[in-house]
């Protein structure tokens, strides 16, 4: 009898653990890239688990729902830590360096770019509040809790529009590419005009 319990320990094998961070990961990666290339009503669940290689039904028992995705992205789209990297004071310089060259990346041009990804689906009544109080609550907030001195507010949605409207220029309209000097010029004046705003 004690053999035979021995032989079937021995036979029965544990069943492998499936890696379910791995899988939330390409699902989450996956619908950034989506939602980066078109609207919110125009991505569907199928779409985002076949480029992640699950089935759909993934996707609603990791995440819920569409919506619940895409607000999940949302709230880490917008984020300050790269151009507060050093300080405030180094926000103008830090900005002007991620809008002038990280934004060529081909990585950023053909999958996630969260300046496309609020272009592609501002407009839209389902995403666009989700977009609009994300924005607010990680990054204006955050922004304007870093400058010191009066209207801190209105100085903070300044510099947002500055760096939005630079942005979504870049993204939605064709650009040839800047040589150096042309560059160094736009660079500056981007940069003076953040300066003004981050100093009272």
């Amino acid at each position: 009898m004690a053999n035979a319990k021995s032989a079937m320990k021995r036979t029965v094998k544990p069943h492998a653990p499936k890696n379910a961070e791995s899988t939330q990961d390409r699902i989450f990666n996956a619908a950034k890239a989506r939602f980066s290339q078109a609207s919110f009503e125009s991505v569907g669940l199928r779409d985002i688990a076949g480029d992640a290689g699950v089935d759909a039904a993934l996707v609603i028992r990791y995440f819920g729902s569409k919506e619940k995705l895409f607000r999940q992205i949302a709230n880490q789209a917008f984020e300050t830590d790269v151009l507060l990297q050093n300080g405030v004071e180094s926000l103008p310089e830090n900005t002007v360096h991620h809008l002038l060259s990280t934004m060529d990346h081909g990585v950023r041009r053909n999958g996630y770019d969260p300046f496309r990804f609020l272009l592609c689906s501002i407009s839209s009544p389902t995403a666009g509040p989700i977009l609009s109080e994300s924005f607010e609550r990680c990054f204006a907030k955050p922004l304007a809790n870093a400058l010191t001195g009066r209207l801190k507010n209105t100085r903070a949605a300044l510099i947002s529009a500055y760096i939005l409207g630079f942005a979504l220029a870049r993204v939605a309209l064709p650009m040839q590419e800047i040589d150096a000097r042309k560059r160094h010029r736009i660079g500056s004046l981007l940069g003076e005009a953040l300066k003004n705003c981050v100093e009272e």
